[in-house]
């Protein structure tokens, strides 16, 4: 029997490189997000590879609509990636407003909970859970602290979790540096010169490049395999050297 796979944030960047890297590994990929429109038209790409997506419609932090969407889940889950999330607008604290706060946290943090709540009780012993936070979860981010602090409360969730459902269900973390995606793009337009800020972000990693959705989708696949079977509450950094 293949695998059964819930990827969250799946509509577009990381979370859909993920699905359709676990597809290719002969997953049966469930990919919820709040807007599947791209992957409704590259359903049919999967099913003549190994596994299959299957795109839902999810507000994962709304916690109705994710126990409609794996109720649609027939048997076990076996894999959960939680990729949902958001970047906000560049602020320091006193500038956040509680709108603003709260959305951050509700939509990086609040959906990794609620996910991770909902399908713990239907995974199978062997399962592995793999959340996505980000290397300014470890570093923190000047005028980012909301994101920041929701990155950095992932990377301790993982570490709990990765205890309490020990020796069952693997329970690990991938934080990204620059990933060349859309919430990427979206923040260095935010600068006076947008192609300076690209470049300069380029130039200080090691590696000479942007991340790809890719090299992220890589190493979940990696966490959520049987090669992984030894490894729980890892925290692996994907960032080209960045922190190094």
């Amino acid at each position: 029997m293949r695998n059964t796979a819930v990827v969250t944030g799946a509509g577009r960047g990381i979370g859909r490189a993920v699905a359709e890297r676990l597809a290719r590994t002969g997953a049966l990929v469930h990919a919820l997000d709040l807007d599947v429109t791209e992957l409704r038209d590259s359903e049919g790409a999967f099913e003549v590879s190994l596994g299959s997506v299957v795109p839902k419609q999810c507000d994962c932090a709304d916690t109705a609509q994710v126990k409609r969407a794996l109720n649609e889940i027939d048997g076990p889950v076996h894999v959960l990636v939680n990729c949902a999330g958001i970047i906000g607008q560049p602020t320091t604290v006193p500038e956040t407003g509680d709108e603003e706060w709260d959305q951050v946290l509700t939509a990086n943090l609040s959906t990794v909970f609620r996910v991770s709540r909902a399908v713990i009780p239907r995974m199978t012993e062997g399962g592995a859970i793999v959340h996505i936070a980000s290397i300014l979860g470890l570093t923190g981010a000047r005028s980012y602290a909301a994101y920041a602090a929701s990155k950095a409360a992932i990377v301790s969730l993982t570490r709990s979790m990765a205890r309490d459902h020990a020796p069952a269900i693997r329970v690990n973390c991938v934080c990204p540096g620059a990933i060349d995606t859309d919430m990427f793009q979206a923040y260095v337009q935010r600068a006076a010169d947008p192609a300076a800020e690209r470049l300069r972000i380029e130039s200080e990693i090691p590696l000479g490049r942007l991340g790809r959705p890719e090299d992220v989708a890589g190493a979940v696949a990696f966490l959520a395999s049987e090669e992984a079977a030894w490894i729980t509450g890892a925290i692996l950094v994907v960032d080209g050297g960045d922190t190094a």
